[in-house]
């Protein structure tokens, strides 16, 4: 069992809004966090996930999306009086996407129930909700499950703007239990904006963080990861990109998939494992999130996807 936290959103999509006269969007199912449970689910692994949602019709409407999507969703709140989050995002000509969020939640505390990490394997969380102080003692308290339990813990920042000291502050105390740390260039960027722009001197900044198996995704760049002593680079899969959106969320749902694949999934297993295996993983990474940029949205088409999995599954 694979159990995810994070946002919850309703992602309303448009396309180069700023030279038309009227507002256009279509809506989706958002979230990163959710976006790679989406694709554990649809890859055939049990996946769980633990959030919010407002007690409102989107609330319905995504809760309904989620479980068709073979989502375990008993651990997801709808909260009264609470409207559920929103994303607005504009897609450029290059299908990249400019975002603008709107989220109501207040002061209530999230309080996910211990039960949610029951038989789990693999524990991932990530993005600005984990640093929202409203949130921070609930994610903490399935850290520590995590931690008693030898449960696997990844992590991807995914920033959509400089992290502040309290985010710093907060990043440091969440990595300790972090195994498989994630992160963007444009996360690194962020990260470490006095460091040389060199995506091997960025890696090696997230390695000083501390998680066991460190990985740098480059877009068209391909990926890297630090893993020991050793670093690894693969090449991206060039496509024909649509939208850039859920790129690094199909990228994390083939970390995952992969590694549970070989059989990682406890900190001991990780500890012996001998890490021959990671340029197939990254390769296999790349390549998924590559076929989730052929259309809008963050869901990977399904001949794609079903292909992907006869070749890397």
């Amino acid at each position: 069992m694979v159990v995810l936290t994070g946002e919850i959103l309703v992602d309303f999509i448009g396309r180069n809004l700023l030279s038309k006269p009227t507002l256009s969007y279509h809506g989706v199912l958002g979230g990163s966090a959710l976006n790679t449970a989406a694709i554990l689910a649809r890859l055939g692994i049990p996946t769980r996930f633990v959030g919010e949602l407002g007690q409102d019709f989107l609330g319905d409407w995504a809760l309904a999306r989620i479980a068709e999507r073979k989502i375990e969703t008993r651990f997801i709140q709808q909260l009264p009086e609470v409207a559920t989050p929103l994303s607005l995002a504009e897609l450029d000509s290059q299908g990249n996407a400019r975002f603008s969020f709107y989220r109501a939640f207040g002061a209530t505390r999230f309080s996910p129930d211990s039960a949610a990490m029951a038989r789990a394997r693999w524990f991932h969380f990530g993005s600005l909700s984990a640093f929202d102080p409203r949130n921070i003692p609930g994610i903490q308290s399935l850290l520590e499950i995590a931690l008693e339990f030898d449960v696997l813990v990844s992590f991807d920042p995914n920033l959509h703007a400089p992290p502040s000291e309290a985010y710093w502050e907060q990043l440091l105390r969440y990595m300790p239990y972090v195994s498989v740390l994630k992160a963007s260039l444009d996360d690194a960027r962020r990260m470490f904006p006095q460091a040389p722009d060199e995506p091997q001197v960025l890696l090696e900044h997230l390695v000083e963080l501390g998680a066991p198996v460190t990985v740098l995704t480059l877009g068209a760049g391909g990926a890297m990861a630090a893993f020991r002593t050793r670093m690894m680079r693969v090449p991206s899969v060039r496509v024909a990109v649509a939208d850039t959106t859920g790129a690094g969320d199909a990228f994390m749902a083939g970390l995952i998939y992969s590694m549970i694949k070989q059989d990682i999934g406890s900190r001991m297993e990780l500890l012996t494992w001998d890490g021959t295996q990671l340029p197939v993983i990254l390769a296999a990474s790349c390549h998924l999130a590559a076929i989730t940029c052929t259309v809008e949205g963050a869901s990977p088409p399904e001949q794609p996807l079903q292909a992907w999995w006869e070749r890397f599954g």
